[in-house]
């Protein structure tokens, strides 16, 4: 329910991202941060309370490190450019702030429209597979690897739909992870292939941890994920192009140590430029405009030019050094940490298995292409917190309804 101008901008911005980020980034993103420019006019009525919330203050900070960083590794006041790179991160704090009141549901709205969008999108690249026989699906809409990136967490981000109290149909929601999967796989993606196997990983463990789901049950479940392997190989999944590029690199790990094709040799000297880059300034790093050159000459084989180190920590490392790592688990812990700050119980418990997954398959994404800086990904960190945020109000008013 929509109870001001308020809440509807905040459901505007969802809206944008769930609906559209999958499948429609570049208007996505534009709406995203309109809406973050409006609500900044909002902060006088709420802007307070809503700024001692860990989701919103720990990427503040961040925003605030990385800025200084990068005046004092650039040298220059210019160093602020880099600042655009994090332009979502700044819509936390007012569309926080916006949606915070009693009777703002978020749970069935993120449900629906992110179950609706990447179910979507693996339809947009089914149909492009077919026509054309791409093994890389998803340039229609997007980089490939972005593309996944994308429909992956808000496929995952959807199952906050499974998270509101009663509904007999909330577990539908569990089809987002699927279809996300589907349009993952035909991607050829192989960093969100992985992050997949993680999240599922993550969320399974911190389910057990909280006590959610018994042993009995996640044995259950790890047999049947089993089974669906198995009656993948007969179907024939494992002739799809990111399944084999990963079984490749499986193969590769066991033989030598580490995948041996171009691309990953390329992004391995990537990492090693961005690591030098890093002890030759280990503080505030080489600023935003500088880091990629000077990685590029440090490394024993030049990778040429490049707009990143296709790695979120050698980029923090080499553009804002530890000052710019600290900001970078700052952003990473801050929905976590907003989740914590919750009293105990089974809705923080469910809460926690979201958003632990989510932050797990950001990490895992970013080892091996960059997240942060790239703007529709960014966008989709920034709706992540936004969720987070609203979904712990919800949580925290159905708990001060129980005492009182």
């Amino acid at each position: 329910m929509l109870t001001s101008s308020r809440t509807a901008l905040t459901a505007f911005a969802l809206v944008a991202v769930l609906a559209l980020a999958p499948v429609a980034p570049e208007a996505a993103n534009v709406l995203f941060l309109i809406s973050g420019i409006i609500g900044f006019g909002f902060l006088v009525r709420s802007g307070g309370a809503a700024i001692r919330r860990p989701v919103v203050w720990m990427p503040l900070l961040a925003l605030l490190l990385i800025a200084i960083a990068y005046v004092i590794g650039a040298g220059s006041v210019d160093g602020l450019i880099g600042l655009a790179y994090f332009a979502p991160v700044l819509a936390i704090y007012p569309l926080v702030a916006a949606g915070d009141e009693p009777g703002f549901g978020a749970f069935d709205l993120v449900g629906v429209l992110g179950l609706a969008s990447v179910a979507g999108a693996a339809v947009m690249v089914s149909i492009e597979v077919a026509e054309t026989g791409t093994s890389r699906a998803g340039e229609i809409i997007a980089n490939p690897i972005h593309f996944a990136d994308v429909a992956l967490l808000i496929g995952f981000l959807a199952c906050a739909g499974m998270l509101r109290p009663g509904g007999k149909w909330r577990f539908v929601y569990a089809l987002a992870p699927i279809f996300a999967s589907v349009a993952v796989v035909l991607s050829g993606s192989r960093g969100p292939m992985v992050a997949v196997a993680v999240m599922l990983g993550v969320a399974g463990l911190v389910a057990l941890r909280t006590r959610l789901v018994s042993i009995k049950w996640a044995i259950g479940a790890v047999f049947a994920i089993i089974v669906l392997g198995i009656v993948g190989a007969f179907a024939g999944v494992q002739q799809l192009s990111g399944v084999q590029r990963v079984l490749a690199d499986i193969s590769d790990v066991l033989r030598v140590g580490v995948p041996t094709d171009a691309s990953t040799g390329i992004r391995l000297q990537m990492l090693m430029g961005g690591f030098k880059a890093f002890l030759e300034a280990p503080v505030f790093g080489h600023g935003p405009l500088e880091f990629v050159r000077v990685a590029n000459s440090l490394a024993a084989v030049p990778f040429g030019e490049a707009p990143h180190l296709h790695s979120d920590p050698a980029d923090f490392a080499a553009s804002g050094g530890l000052i710019g790592l600290l900001a970078y688990l700052l952003l990473l812990a801050a929905p976590v940490v907003e989740v914590l700050r919750l009293p105990r119980g089974v809705a923080r418990a469910q809460l926690m298995v979201l958003v632990s997954a989510l932050v797990a398959g950001y990490f895992v994404m970013g080892l091996t292409n960059a997240m942060f800086g790239i703007l529709n990904v960014t966008t989709c960190y920034a709706a992540v917190c936004l969720v987070t945020g609203l979904l712990a109000s919800s949580v925290m008013r159905a708990n001060q309804t129980v005492v009182v």
